[in-house]
């Protein structure tokens, strides 16, 4: 762990908190830049500069005019409802694009600090991976993640706490943000099935009933609209990821190798974690954290798609894990690295030399690094099935 354990736990949290407000304030700082930069230049503007954010682009290209489109009846949004509504609502702030980011970042920031609480309570989880990481200044204003981010954690603490109902409903409110939450899904079912029925029944039943009240609607009054997230990225080929750097662009081949993986992770943790828990029930829980952070791990390691900002779901899955901090400084000096790397491809306007010489092996490199941290988790995972009762709840 990153943390001394001779420092006392209110200067760890006092530490972990002034790092987090350094790197959020340095990441608004370089994102503000392109405030007042006009729509249609804002994108190539901001990739020149290594300052682009998806929430002045959309702004741009949806509201800077002064339309207020309602999301999915008259606008297609590539998200799913809930975040479409997180875009769609600060564009009605007086302020222009400034108002809009402010208001977004403050939401965002608010998603942090709750998360960083959530983790702070969690026995053994380590908010250092998290909140020290210089990789908040580059992406935690990139897009909305950490609103999805917050809803997973929020939900792992409330499984901790017995409370499944709790964790069903924000785990849905996660899922109806960004699809990534679901990830926690399978090693939760597995935890609670080890203990009795009714957990199982009270966290899908929640789940089930959140995830239609908030989709159910916008499906039926919309649902070309409400579809378009599904149709977008089921027509995407392979992008920023080892795949596209591999040549293997689209077809059967790529689903099967980038989603495979992720689901024999999440059958994986869903046995393991029910394994564990009927082994030693008080570890149930931790069974479940690490289920969702291997599985959230793998996910973006081998996904079709990689968008810099998945790095922050990372670093959410080291910190529920408590990974080592060699593995911590590795992973950030790669998404560092790649936040440059891919943004100044875009400067270049994809000029080939830099795209085969740099961009491609690097994309290689840092889905190596994730994979090496999916292999921890996945290694600690199965010691607390099949080793020493009580020896991974010690470590």
């Amino acid at each position: 762990m990153l943390a001394s354990a001779a420092v006392s736990p209110r200067a760890r949290t006092a530490v972990v908190a002034a790092l987090a407000v350094l790197w959020l304030a340095v990441g608004l700082a370089n994102v503000w830049r392109g405030v007042g930069v006009p729509g249609p230049r804002y994108k190539f503007w901001a990739f020149d500069h290594h300052c682009y954010s998806d929430v002045l682009a959309l702004y741009g290209d949806r509201y800077e005019g002064g339309g207020r489109p309602v999301p999915y009846l008259e606008d297609r949004v590539e998200y799913p409802p809930l975040l479409g509504l997180t875009l769609w609502l600060p564009a009605f702030l007086p302020g222009g694009s400034g108002a809009h980011l402010a208001a977004t970042a403050l939401l965002l920031v608010l998603c942090l600090a709750a998360t960083l609480l959530a983790l702070s309570r969690l026995p053994g989880a380590s908010p250092w991976w998290l909140a020290a990481t210089p990789a908040l200044a580059y992406y935690a204003f990139l897009n909305w993640d950490l609103l999805p981010i917050g809803l997973a954690a929020l939900s792992l603490l409330c499984l901790e706490r017995a409370r499944p109902a709790a964790s069903g409903a924000a785990a849905a409110l996660g899922v109806a943000t960004k699809l990534f939450p679901v990830a926690l899904v399978p090693a939760a079912l597995g935890a609670l099935a080890s203990g009795s029925r009714q957990g199982v029944l009270a966290f899908g039943a929640a789940f089930a009933a959140v995830l239609a009240a908030v989709n159910l609607p916008v499906a039926l009054l919309a649902f070309d609209g409400w579809a378009w997230f599904f149709r977008f990225n089921a027509g995407r080929g392979a992008e920023n990821s080892a795949w596209h750097a591999l040549g293997l662009s689209r077809g059967p081949l790529l689903d099967l190798v980038s989603m495979g993986p992720v689901a024999a992770a999440g059958l994986l943790t869903c046995w393991l974690a029910w394994r564990i828990g009927r082994r030693d029930a008080a570890q149930a829980a931790l069974a479940a954290r690490l289920g969702a952070a291997l599985v959230l791990v793998t996910w973006i390691s081998v996904n079709k798609v990689w968008s810099p900002q998945y790095a922050l779901y990372g670093f959410l899955a080291g910190a529920l894990a408590a990974g080592p901090g060699w593995l911590w400084g590795l992973l950030t000096a790669v998404s560092v690295a790649d936040f440059h790397l891919e943004f100044e491809l875009r400067a270049r306007r994809w000029e080939p030399w830099f795209l085969e010489t740099l961009v491609k092996p690097s994309e290689v490199v840092r889905t190596l690094a994730w994979l090496v941290l999916a292999f921890w988790i996945g290694r600690r995972l199965w010691r607390l099935a099949f080793g020493p009762a009580r020896l991974e709840a010690a470590q």
